[in-house]
C-alpha cells in the first residue's frame, strides 16, 4: 500500500514539473519586439536588412527594407562610416583626464522608431516610457550626456559599430595648470577595455557632433505584421566618401548582419580628412577671396572673420578651422607685407618686435585649443570681437575724429618722410 502511494506521489510531481518546464519554454520562445532573447536563441533569429543602391552621393535618400521574424519590430538602425575616420579628443574636467583617438568614425547616427517604447529598469522595476518624451527632454538640454541617452532611450542596444572600430584609445592625466597653457601632461596607459572603450567612444561622437539631433534622429519605421520593415534615410550633403554600415535592431541580442553601401564623392565637391566632412570647394574659395581682401586692407590677414563663417555655414570643428586658417593667413599676409613694403608703410622694427610676441602666441595657442569646447571658442572669440567692433565705432565719433588731427598730421609727415626716402633710394640707383 505505502509503495503504491509512493509511486502515485512521484508520478504527479513528474507530471507538475513536465508541465512547469513546458510552459517556461512556451513563454521563452514567444517573440517580443523590446524584450530581450536568449543568446542562443538569439543566434536562431535571422534579421534581414536591404538596401534600395550599393553607391549614394551626399543628399541621396536611402531606403531601408528587411524582415524580421512575425511578431517582433525593428526600433533601431544604426548608419556608420567604417573607412572615413577622424581624430576626436576631449577634456574631462572632473578628473582632468585628456582623451584621444584617431578612430572614431566620420559619420555616425542612429535612426529610432518614433513610436517606440523605452523600458527603463530601475532597481529590479521595469517602467515603459515614450521614447519621444525621452527624446525632447534630452534634446532640450545644453548639457546632455550621451551615456544617460543611451541607457534611458535604450539606444545603447544599436550602439554597435564605433566600439568595434577603436583598437585602442590614448589617456593622459593632466592638471589645471597645465590645461591652461595646453599640455596633455603624463601619459597613461592606454585604454583596451571593451567597456571602458565603448563609454569613451560615445563621449568622443558627442564632443564631435555636440548636438542630440545630429547623432540620433527619430524616425518613421514601418514595422508590418509579417515582419517586414522599412525606412529611409537621407545622407547628409557634406557625408565623407567611401564605405557605410547599416545594422538594424530588434532588441539588445537581436540584430541583423550589416548592409553596406558607398558614398562617392567627385568633383567639385572634395574631402577634406582632417574635418571630416565633404565640401563643394569654390564655396570656400570665393569666401576667403572676399574677406582676405577686406581683411589685409585693415592689417590683418582675415582669419578673425573667416573662422567664425566657416564653423557656421560648413560646420567644420572649431579647432580644425583654427589650424586650417593659420597657414592660409601666410598667402595673405605675405602678399600683403609685400605690397605694403613697396609704398613704403611698413615699421620693421615695430613689426619685428610685435612680432616676436605673436610667435610666442602662436605656440601656446594651438595647444590650448584643443582643451576648450566650441561654446567656449564661440563666447570668447565673440567677446573680442564685440569688444573691437566697440572701439572701431568709437574711433568715428565726431569727438575721437577732433582728438584725432594730431595723429592725423604725424601720419602725414610719415607719408612725405617716406615717398622721401623712396625718391632718394630710386635716384642712387
Amino acid at each position: 500500500m505505502y509503495g503504491k502511494v509512493k509511486f502515485t506521489v512521484l508520478i504527479i510531481f513528474l507530471f507538475l514539473f513536465l508541465i512547469t518546464f513546458g510552459i517556461t519554454k512556451l513563454f521563452a520562445q514567444l517573440p517580443e519586439g523590446g524584450g530581450q532573447v536568449s543568446e542562443a536563441k538569439s543566434e536562431q533569429i535571422k534579421v534581414e536588412v536591404k538596401l534600395d543602391k550599393e553607391v549614394y552621393k551626399g543628399g541621396d535618400t536611402i531606403r531601408i527594407t528587411g524582415k524580421v521574424p512575425s511578431g517582433m519590430r525593428v526600433n533601431f538602425i544604426e548608419i556608420t562610416s567604417i573607412d572615413s575616420k577622424v581624430q576626436v579628443s576631449r577634456l574631462d574636467r572632473k578628473d582632468y583626464k585628456f582623451y584621444l583617438s584617431k578612430e572614431i568614425p566620420a559619420f555616425y547616427q542612429v535612426l529610432i522608431a518614433d513610436d517606440y517604447i523605452a523600458k527603463i529598469d530601475k532597481n529590479g522595476t521595469v517602467e515603459e516610457k515614450p521614447v519621444k518624451e525621452i527624446y525632447n527632454k534630452y534634446k532640450a538640454e545644453k548639457k546632455w550626456r550621451i551615456g544617460e541617452f543611451l541607457k534611458e532611450s535604450n539606444a545603447d542596444y544599436a550602439f554597435i559599430t564605433p566600439p568595434k572600430l577603436v583598437a585602442e584609445m590614448r589617456v593622459w592625466k593632466t592638471t589645471v595648470s597645465r590645461a591652461v597653457i595646453g599640455s596633455r601632461g603624463e601619459e597613461l596607459p592606454s585604454l583596451t577595455d571593451k567597456k571602458e572603450i565603448k563609454r569613451e567612444t560615445a563621449r568622443l561622437i558627442q564632443a564631435r557632433m555636440r548636438k542630440l539631433d545630429s547623432i540620433f534622429v527619430l524616425t518613421k519605421i514601418s514595422n508590418k505584421e509579417d515582419g517586414t520593415f522599412e525606412a529611409t534615410f537621407r545622407l547628409p550633403e557634406n557625408a565623407p566618401p567611401r564605405s557605410y554600415t547599416v545594422i538594424a535592431v530588434v532588441n539588445r541580442d537581436v540584430k541583423s548582419e550589416p548592409a553596406k553601401f558607398v558614398c562617392d564623392v567627385s568633383f567639385p565637391k572634395l574631402y577634406f580628412p582632417v574635418a571630416g566632412t565633404s565640401t563643394n570647394f569654390l564655396g570656400p574659395l570665393i569666401l576667403a577671396l572676399a574677406i582676405c581682401t577686406f581683411g589685409v586692407l585693415m592689417g590683418a590677414g582675415g582669419g578673425f572673420i573667416l573662422n567664425p563663417l566657416l564653423i557656421l555655414i560648413y560646420h567644420i570643428p572649431h579647432g580644425v578651422v583654427a589650424g586650417s586658417v593659420m597657414p592660409s593667413v601666410l598667402f595673405s599676409q605675405g602678399a600683403g607685407i609685400y605690397n605694403y613694403s613697396k609704398i613704403g608703410f611698413i615699421n620693421w622694427k615695430l613689426g619685428i618686435t610685435v612680432g616676436i610676441f605673436m610667435a610666442l602666441g602662436g605656440f601656446f595657442g594651438p595647444l590650448l585649443n584643443q582643451f576648450v569646447t566650441l561654446e567656449e571658442y564661440k563666447f570668447v572669440f565673440g567677446i573680442v570681437l564685440l569688444i573691437l567692433a566697440a572701439l572701431m565705432l568709437w574711433q568715428t565719433t565726431p569727438g575721437y575724429i577732433e582728438k584725432s588731427k594730431k595723429e592725423k598730421a604725424i601720419l602725414e609727415e610719415f607719408k612725405k618722410r617716406a615717398a622721401a626716402a623712396k625718391a632718394a633710394k630710386e635716384q642712387k640707383g
